[in-house]
């Protein structure tokens, strides 16, 4: 009888819409390499003698900066230097946003504290192998020291990456300036923490999604402001930690110990990943202390990329 057929078939209707996600949502395990790396190109008005042209060639055709997904770069704030970088890495990564406060044109969209009178950009852009579905930029509100006169914020890309996409936050949080009043600087970071977390969640972004949130965050790595920053930003460090023991060292590179000799050796880059969006099976960070070929500054022979050192992690998850 036709009743008969159709209850025959009704295990099997089942049986196909159970199984129906897996057909739809079939989840690709992906191997993404992200770079961090503060390039110190400050202003060339203010500061003629650290090679930033000599140097930005040096650092687009280094070895370190190459088979990436996405590179996030900090400190591109003297616009020659930052152009030449740029140009030089085209070829490999030619998606590119432009520099964080520098402009509100060929963002999709700007918010946050926005100053069209900041002295100095934000120094902060993202470079892709993928095409860049969105650009964003947010300006931080407070500041002190020299931060004051710049528009420190946050890029934020949405990446076609093979038809899935992927959110990839770049950032250069306040850093510690002796002209900042005690414990002015970490408040600030704070403070922007909690307006970066606000603006994710504001994003909507779906919970399969990756989000990745890199940078020079300014905060020590194995303290109690680090774990604060893990919490306020919902986000996981990297699972492993590998290479030299410190991003920004005091005794080792030669142009952070020209300025700060007897400072103590700081780790304050990462490239961390966002808790409530899609789960990293893995995030390895290496720590690459690397040195450049030679150039003279100053009748003086020096061998560094930048005062910090980039920071590469490669990261293994599901989308």
């Amino acid at each position: 009888s036709v009743k008969m057929k159709v209850t025959a078939l009704l295990p099997l209707a089942i049986a196909i819409t159970t199984m129906a996600p897996s057909f739809t949502f079939a989840s690709k395990n992906v191997t993404l390499s992200v770079l961090s790396n503060n390039v110190y190109f400050l202003s060339e008005v203010l500061y003629p003698n650290w090679g930033q042209r000599t140097r930005a060639q040096l650092i687009a055709s280094s070895d370190y900066i190459r088979n990436h997904d996405v590179v996030v770069f900090q400190e591109c704030f003297d616009s020659d230097p930052c152009g030449m970088l740029r140009d030089g890495l085209r070829a490999q990564y030619p998606h590119q946003t432009p520099t964080v406060g520098q402009t509100k044109s060929g963002w999709t969209s700007t918010s946050g504290s926005y100053s069209s009178t900041a002295v100095e950009n934000g120094g902060v852009l993202i470079l892709s192998k993928w095409p860049m579905i969105q650009m964003h930029q947010f300006i931080y509100k407070g500041a002190c020291g020299a931060d004051w006169f710049s528009n420190k914020g946050f890029a934020y890309v949405i990446l076609d990456y093979q038809g899935s996409k992927i959110h990839v936050f770049g950032t250069h949080m306040q850093s510690d300036d002796s002209s900042c009043s005690s414990g002015q600087a970490a408040r600030y970071r704070a403070e922007a923490l909690d307006a970066w977390r606000s603006y994710i969640n504001s994003r909507n972004v779906p919970e399969g999604e990756l989000v990745i949130m890199a940078g020079d965050f300014n905060i020590k790595r194995d303290t109690t402001e680090f774990n604060s920053l893990l919490t306020r930003l919902d986000a996981a460090q990297p699972t492993t930690y590998n290479g030299h023991p410190w991003t920004w060292d005091t005794q080792a590179n030669e142009i952070a110990h020209y300025n700060y000799p007897n400072d103590p050796s700081e780790y304050i880059d990462f490239v961390l990943t966002d808790k409530k969006h899609a789960a990293v099976k893995s995030s390895v960070q290496t720590a690459i202390k690397v040195q450049s070929s030679e150039y003279i500054l100053k009748s003086v022979p020096y061998h560094e990329y930048s005062d910090h050192y980039p920071v590469r992690t490669v990261i293994q998850a599901d989308l």
